[in-house]
C-alpha cells in the first residue's frame, strides 16, 4: 500500500485531557485505480478512542454532490467542535467495526451451494467432508441456502478499515475462510451458472479482499471447484468454472483442476456415477498433503 499523509492536525484540550484530531490521506491506487481513503483519527493522548473514513469509490464517479475529501473536512471540523463541547464521550474507543468470530475455524471450507440439502452438490460436499475427517483435518461446510446473506451494495466501505457493514450471517464465512488451508466449492450448474446464494457469498468476499490489502489478512489456501450438471459434455461449466476461478484468483486461493460432472439430467444420482466418488475424494486428497511437500 502506498504511503499516507497527514493533511490536518489540531490538538485540543479540555478537562478531560488532551485531544489529537488527525485527518490522514492514504492513496490506495495500488487496489483500485484513483482510490483514495480519508482517515479522521481523534487520539486521548496516545489511545485512539474515534476513527472515521471514507474513500473514494464510496461515491458516484464525477458527482457534483458528492466530494470525498470535502466530506472527511466537514467530519473533522463537526469532530473538534464535539470533542471541545462534549470531551466526555470521547474518554474511551467507540468502536464502529465488526468483529469476525474468535471461534469456528477449520482446515478444509466447504461451500455447498445448491439450494437442495439433499442434491448431488450435497452428497459432493459430504464425500469432501469425510475424505477430510479420513486425513485428520477439521472441516466445515457451509449450507448457504440455509443461511442470511444478501447481495453486496457495492458501497467499497470494507477498504476503509476493513470490514462490511451488511448485518447477515457472513462474517462466520469470512472468519472460515481467512483461516481454513483449502476450499472447496461444491455446486451445480444454474442457468449456465451458479446459484444465487453461492453467487452472493463469492460477491461478499469483496470484503476478505479488502481485508487482505487493508489489513493484511491474507488467504493461505488451495482450492477445488467439484460442479455438477443436468446435460453432459464441456458447454454447460463454462460460465461455472469462469466464475468460481475469478472468485479463488481475487482472493490469492490457487485452484486445482476442478472436477466436472455432467449428463445428471439422464443419470439423475451422482452416486450411481462409477468412479465419481474416487475422482472427487483423490482430487481433494491431493490438496490435502503437508505445505512441505507442495
Amino acid at each position: 500500500m502506498s504511503e499516507s499523509a497527514a493533511e490536518k492536525i489540531q490538538t485540543i484540550e479540555t478537562p478531560e485531557g488532551t485531544f489529537t484530531l488527525r485527518l490522514v490521506q492514504d492513496d490506495l491506487g495500488d487496489i483500485y485505480p484513483g482510490m483514495i481513503r480519508y482517515t479522521v483519527d481523534v487520539l486521548r493522548g496516545t489511545e485512539t478512542v474515534y476513527t472515521y473514513a471514507i474513500n473514494t469509490y464510496e461515491s458516484a464517479p464525477e458527482s457534483s454532490l458528492f466530494d470525498t475529501r470535502k466530506a472527511a473536512e466537514i467530519v473533522f471540523a463537526r469532530l473538534a467542535h464535539d470533542v471541545a463541547s462534549r470531551p466526555h464521550l470521547y474518554t474511551r474507543p467507540r468502536v464502529f467495526t465488526r468483529p469476525l468470530p474468535g471461534t469456528g475455524t477449520a482446515d478444509v471450507v466447504i461451500l455447498q451451494g445448491s439450494p437442495r440439502r439433499f442434491g448431488n452438490s450435497a452428497k459432493v460436499a459430504s464425500w469432501c467432508d469425510d475424505e477430510a475427517t479420513r486425513a485428520g483435518l477439521t472441516s466445515r461446510v457451509f449450507y448457504l441456502q440455509e443461511m442470511e446473506i444478501r447481495p453486496c451494495i457495492g458501497c467499497y466501505v470494507c477498504y476503509d478499515q476493513g470490514y462490511c457493514p451488511v448485518e447477515d450471517d457472513m462474517p462466520p464465512i469470512i472468519r472460515a475462510l481467512e483461516s481454513a488451508s483449502v476450499v472447496v466449492v461444491c455446486t451445480p450448474v444454474y442457468t449456465g451458472t451458479v446459484p444465487a446464494a453461492l453467487k452472493a457469498v463469492m460477491d461478499r468476499c469483496q470484503w476478505l479482499h479488502a481485508r487482505e490489502k487493508v489489513l493484511g489478512k491474507k488467504v493461505h489456501a488451495r482450492g477445488l471447484l467439484v460442479a455438477v450438471a443436468g446435460r453432459g459434455g464441456t458447454e454447460p461449466f463454462i460460465c461455472v468454472t469462469r466464475v468460481v476461478g475469478m472468485f479463488m484468483e481475487n482472493l490469492g486461493i490457487r485452484p486445482a483442476d476442478p472436477v466436472l460432472i455432467g449428463d445428471l439430467d439422464r443419470v439423475r444420482d451422482v452416486e450411481t456415477i462409477g468412479g465419481v466418488e474416487d475422482d472427487v475424494r483423490a482430487a481433494l486428497r491431493a490438496l490435502l498433503a503437508p505445505r512441505d511437500e507442495e
